[in-house]
């Protein structure tokens, strides 16, 4: 109640300054969509006109100034190949990771066959901010220069080279890990010269192929666009879906990069009666098992199937288990299986004792907000890197996708089932998680409004965003100093040589020209 009548007080104070916001997500991911959906809704509650142009519109009208515009015909969505095996062999691959930069991930090349985006470049309309996602493309951030309007972006993982660079952040390759690699912070020599390899080569595949590609595409529609780096640099401000507790080690943030990790977690809601049923009836607690949106279980090949089964099998636990396929062969009578399951709100049942996942920035964010322990098995991305922190606070364990077998799965979900110090450290990881100054929405609607206010805030920006590489890295100065210190040795070692043949050449000589007189003095006598 208290909750409504703040929301009405706010959407009234804030109905003389409401602004017209405009966003664009063409990301085909329902998980990259989450980050950006509670805060574009939240302003809209708050009195400003929203419109939305998305994959993944609701149902039904929400708000009257919530406008969604449906994109998803104009781009394909997620390729039907994303199975376990073939997602699994790219791995923390260098090679994968690159290509998968430029190729992989939809390029928004059909851009120019959207007709709702391309109405919106002729558009007159007038707009006060322009929010939009950044992953692995540049291309919407056209509009922001159309409309000659501040920028924000949200980016749905953890914070990757190339978006560091355009915001000025450190990102130290030296204790600064690489999203995809899985490292701690305190890496070995040979982890830091992997990290450094892969760090200097994102930066500059993402500068030379993949704002290439952005650039040609972006001409083809819009030719009077500025180049792609200057609209990146006009970049306002950047969420990070992420939070240094759990996404170790935790890095420094520039004030104009604002952390918003777990943005995602509403209020939990009422399971549906089968689940619910299901579970306050087991005795023994439950776990749940899901490898998220876009890889499907069903993609599991038979043999590491048959390894959960079995293991599930020997445990007096039941299971829930994110299953798209109609039938589930071998499953016993401890498993339920469901085409798709409400995640977060089956975390927040205080009877599910351990979370199997992939390890996926949101689902861990729930699983550590509910304090639940994480068997992870990591496929693809930053997924390693989650599950990783979570190992490192003794809150989970990492199940290698090629070590997976009977006894490798059974003996380790019995270890996180019995072994107390799991939920121990989950509990306490989830009591530093939660306890924040503002909640990561309220936080977002803060900062959103900020840029409004304050023109785009440029008085937030680094210098360093606008550095070259060589004075970033104070390589000038390091030249400068060296030169110095050269030259100072220089004039110091042929001042000193100078001066010694000259106290040489004095005293030498002189002795020369002594006895020169005195032979002369005997030839005249």
């Amino acid at each position: 109640m208290l909750g409504t009548i703040v929301l009405i007080l706010s959407s009234y104070f804030s109905a003389g300054s409401c602004h017209k916001i405009l966003a664009i997500l063409p990301f085909p991911s329902n998980s990259h969509y989450a980050i950006p959906d509670p805060l574009l809704v939240r302003l809209a509650e708050l009195g400003h006109e929203v419109t939305v142009y998305n994959q993944f519109p609701k149902k039904n009208k929400i708000l009257s100034n919530y406008n969604e515009i449906d994109i998803g015909p104009c781009f394909p969505g997620m390729p039907e190949s994303l199975t376990m095996d073939r997602m699994s062999s790219t791995g923390s691959n260098l090679i994968a990771d690159l290509v998968g930069m430029i190729f992989v991930v939809p390029r928004y090349d059909e851009i120019k066959n959207c007709q709702p985006l391309m109405e919106l470049l002729d558009s007159n309309e007038k707009y006060d901010l322009f929010l939009t996602e950044s992953f692995l493309s540049d291309i919407m951030l056209m509009y922001s220069a159309k409309f000659q309007i501040p920028l924000i972006t949200v980016v749905p993982n953890i914070m990757l080279p190339w978006l560091s660079n355009r915001m000025g952040n450190p990102d130290n390759p030296a204790y600064v890990p690489h999203p995809h690699l899985g490292c701690t912070a305190r890496m070995t020599f040979f982890n830091r010269l992997e990290n450094t390899i892969h760090y200097v080569l994102a930066l500059l595949t993402y500068k030379y192929f993949v704002w290439k590609i952005d650039e040609g595409t972006i001409k083809s529609v819009f030719e009077s666009a500025p180049p792609v780096e200057e609209m990146v640099r006009n970049t306002s401000l950047l969420f990070i879906s992420t939070n240094s507790v759990i996404n170790s080690p935790p890095i420094p943030l520039v004030p104009n990069v604002v952390d918003i990790g777990g943005i995602h977690i509403g209020s939990v809601k009422p399971l549906p009666q089968n689940i619910e049923k299901f579970i306050n009836e087991s005795k023994h607690g439950v776990v749940y098992f899901c490898m998220g949106s876009l890889l499907r279980g069903e993609t599991f090949p038979p043999e590491k199937r048959e390894a959960f089964l079995y293991a599930f099998s020997k445990i007096p636990q039941r299971v829930l288990w994110k299953w798209e396929g109609d039938v589930l062969p071998g499953k016993s009578d401890n498993i339920m299986i469901s085409k798709w399951m409400p995640q977060r709100d089956i975390l927040a049942h205080p009877n599910v004792k351990l979370f199997i996942s992939h390890g996926g920035l949101l689902g861990t964010s729930e699983a550590v907000y509910e304090g639940v322990p994480v068997l992870g098995i990591p496929i693809f991305g930053d997924q390693r890197t989650n599950i990783k922190s979570l190992e490192a606070n003794g809150a989970g364990e990492l199940l290698d996708y090629n070590e997976i077998s009977k006894e490798v799965v059974l003996e380790k979900i019995q270890r996180l089932l019995n072994d107390p110090k799991y939920k121990e450290n989950a509990k306490l990881l989830s009591d530093r998680y939660r306890d924040r100054p503002m909640s990561p929405l309220d936080t977002a609607v803060y900062w959103t409004e900020y840029v409004i206010r304050h023109k785009g805030a440029p008085h937030l920006r680094t210098a360093a965003a606008d550095m070259p590489w060589y004075q970033y890295l104070l390589l000038d100065v390091i030249a400068f100093i060296v030169a110095v210190l050269v030259a100072g040795l220089l004039i110091i070692y042929y001042t000193t040589k100078f001066i010694l043949r000259a106290i040489y050449g004095l005293i030498c000589g002189g002795g020369a020209k002594k006895g020169s007189s005195k032979s002369d003095k005997k030839k005249r006598n």
